[in-house]
């Protein structure tokens, strides 16, 4: 039976950089995950581009221009894995694969902000199509809290049972 997969992960100031370079394949080598085909690497997209800057830079400026407070054990960033069964994701055509990750980005969008999404994108060089979307938890009222981000983004949804993070 097919089932959906979505994963989320609370990265503080020193993950940022290692998720960025494993989620926008900067390194010539993964020996830690011998799935990655790196020769078909060249097949990965974004669905929303990195920023300009290194994620960690782009971080420290959103949270800058909020105005928040920032202890140094803070949540800085989430790490959202979206992908399906390997049977129901690898039987999609690309063109269907395409359209799950884009409706995935936008109801996550639709509950964290379109504006505190640091990037989006979808690999193809491994074993399951999955998209890698990272965000920063910045609430309406310019707080940094993944833990408030998620308690809103619930009631916006009409679910108000428990959530489970990594």
């Amino acid at each position: 039976m097919p089932y959906a997969i979505l994963r989320f992960q609370k990265r503080k100031a020193g993950g940022v950089a290692a998720c960025e370079r494993q989620n926008e394949r900067k390194k010539e080598a993964y020996k830690s995950n011998p799935d990655i085909d790196v020769g078909r690497s060249k097949d990965n997209y974004h669905l929303v581009k990195p920023p300009r800057y290194i994620y960690k830079k782009e971080i420290n400026q959103m949270v800058k221009e909020a105005g928040c407070k920032v202890r140094k054990d803070s949540v800085m960033m989430v790490e959202t894995l979206i992908t399906a069964s390997p049977e129901f994701m690898n039987s999609l055509p690309p063109e269907e694969q395409k359209a799950y990750f884009q409706t995935a980005l936008d109801f996550i969008s639709e509950r964290v902000g379109k504006q505190n999404i640091l990037s989006a994108v979808v690999h193809m060089d491994e074993r399951t199509p999955h998209m890698h979307l990272c965000f920063v938890p910045l609430t309406s009222d310019n707080k940094l809290s993944a833990f408030q981000t998620w308690r809103n983004s619930l009631r916006k949804s009409g679910n108000s049972k428990c959530i489970s993070t990594a």
